[in-house]
């Protein structure tokens, strides 16, 4: 049987929602154990993670600079690298000013290290900064050649939000698509608490790659009214784009659900390679030419002609 794993734990140990379980090197809460301590880029932060990297401990300080410019990255985001050199004697730590040797400790055994690793703690806004920890998790993993292209850990991810939230326009989104049914026991908290709802969705995941997504889709339209209403549509609004599926509804649409799956990107893993360039069966190239169809090509002006299209140039 696949190993069946919530959104949120993977997360929360892994910072993706695809992750890579080749490997070990999970994330551990340390929040609690960050703040209070003068240091103020943990004091303000929402939340602090980390993780050991094995047999690490001996990188060199070039290593670990290498390592904090790979964070700063404009790509990944983060403003800085808080890293824990762990001995079999002692603990040394890029934060010893601000921390006792038993507190730098702490952190350390709480991210699961053992003498001879190295730990490596971002913090930041919660789902940002485990999004960025995932980058460096997997940068260290391809340093210490842990992502084998021979092994394969697959599992499925479940129980996704049913939305999420948008700062910018202060409103929910659908995290898959709005005609996703949440779990049944979640329902009740269509209007009291939005963010707390789980979808029904599913993604089938390998090597930290998804193969494949779908969800259970919703067939009542009182429910269906509900979700619209979460994600801030009039009832006007709602019958104006989607009616042609609650007038749908009425007639006594099944249960139904499905699962989206991308064959080429599960053979270009089993081919061993991280492009699915050569795994498409009618690929295009960086200006949208397909260059087996050689399309696009010339069109005969009948076609253009049957519909209403007429060709002009540009201007000069």
């Amino acid at each position: 049987p696949l190993r069946r794993m919530p959104w949120i734990e993977a997360m929360e140990k892994y910072g993706s929602d695809k992750p890579d379980l080749r490997f070990g090197m999970e994330f551990a809460d340390v929040t609690d154990l960050a703040h209070g301590h003068g240091f103020a880029v943990f004091d303000d932060a929402e939340y602090v993670t980390g993780f050991a990297a094995p047999g690490c401990a001996a990188y060199t300080r070039k290593q670990i600079d290498a390592l904090t410019e790979f964070v700063k990255r404009p790509q990944v985001g983060a403003k800085g690298l808080i890293w824990i050199r762990v001995e079999a004697d002692a603990v040394k730590s890029s934060v010893d000013k601000f921390f006792t040797p038993d507190e730098v400790r702490a952190l350390a055994e709480r991210c699961g290290a053992k003498a001879g690793d190295m730990v490596f703690i971002l913090c930041g806004k919660k789902f940002r900064a485990l999004t960025q920890l995932c980058a460096l998790r997997l940068e260290v993993a391809r340093q210490l050649g842990l992502r084998d292209p021979q092994k394969f850990a697959p599992l499925w991810v479940v129980d996704f939000p049913m939305f999420e939230w948008d700062d910018e326009t202060q409103r929910f989104y659908a995290m898959h698509h709005p005609f996703t049914s949440p779990k049944p026991e979640d329902a009740q908290y269509l209007e009291s608490d939005p963010g707390r709802v789980r979808a029904n969705a599913y993604d089938f995941v390998c090597n930290g790659t998804e193969i494949g997504g779908g969800s259970i889709r919703i067939h009542d339209a009182a429910l269906q009214a509900r979700i619209f209403k979460a994600l801030g549509f009039t009832p006007e609004r709602a019958q104006e784009q989607f009616g042609f599926l609650m007038n749908a509804f009425k007639f006594g649409a099944p249960p139904h659900g499905g699962l989206a799956f991308g064959f080429d990107r599960l053979c270009s893993l089993f081919g061993g390679s991280e492009s699915i360039r050569d795994y498409i069966a009618f690929p295009k190239n960086n200006a949208g030419r397909d260059v087996m169809l050689d399309a696009p090509g010339y069109i005969d002006q009948s076609q253009l002609d049957e519909l209403l299209l007429t060709l002009r140039k540009p201007e000069e």
